[in-house]
């Protein structure tokens, strides 16, 4: 197996941008349903460039910020009709996203290992898990975290279902991820970081950051072989 694994105990992947090559997706799709539901284009612009500068955070979050006037006006919608509608939106379109290069060699060689491997991403956990099953995906993970449950906290259920399972010591953890969402919750709960470039709407930022914090960085899933 590939030596950048050897030394961790288990193994998490963030979904878009890693598993899923949707990044773009998520960008045009959270574009469109504030459009579809009237709001200004400047408010749309606004929000679309800290939604790309700041990717893997939740949809709940991003939309209540909307809401509560961060990016224009404050604007009386109920927040569970933005979050049904991307909803809606997102689940068939979600299926036809391309898997990102060499994804199932990479989980394959992994499982072949004998690491367990998890999902935590920013992504409705549901949803996620009902997307990830359709494709045939989901067999490769024991399980499967998202939101609305942050990714440090998400992070941290993993330890605990690893506890749960009588693993008596705190195992080393790795967390593949590409967006800054990602690095920080992996330091946040003391697991380590390796950035995923390929697909990463904050390529040059989070490269230097992470190279900064002492972080490897891999193109793409092909070069864990």
């Amino acid at each position: 197996m590939t030596s950048r694994l050897s030394n961790y105990d288990i193994v998490v992947f963030d979904c878009d941008g890693v598993i899923l090559d949707s990044n773009t997706f998520k960008t045009t799709l959270f574009r469109e349903v504030l459009a579809g539901h009237g709001f200004p284009d400047g408010d749309i612009e606004a929000f679309s460039a800290f939604q790309s500068a700041n990717f893997g955070l939740s949809r709940y979050r991003l939309f209540q910020a909307v809401l509560d006037g961060r990016f224009g006006a404050m604007r009386d919608i109920p927040l569970e009709t933005l979050l049904e509608d991307f909803g809606r939106r997102c689940r068939d379109g979600y299926l036809a996203q391309p898997e990102t290069p060499d994804l199932q060699g990479a989980l394959a060689r992994a499982a072949e290992a004998g690491r367990p491997l998890y999902i935590v991403s920013g992504s409705a956990e549901e949803e996620m898990r009902d997307v990830l099953n359709a494709r045939g995906l989901s067999r490769y993970f024991t399980h499967i975290y998202g939101s609305p449950t942050t990714k440090a906290d998400n992070l941290r259920r993993v330890f605990a279902h690893r506890a749960e399972g009588g693993t008596a010591i705190r195992e080393r953890m790795l967390f593949v991820g590409d967006a800054f969402a990602d690095m920080q919750a992996a330091e946040e709960v003391g697991a380590d970081f390796l950035f995923m470039a390929a697909f990463s709407t904050v390529r040059p930022r989070l490269e230097a950051a992470a190279r900064a914090g002492g972080w490897d960085v891999i193109e793409d899933l092909s070069e864990l072989r």
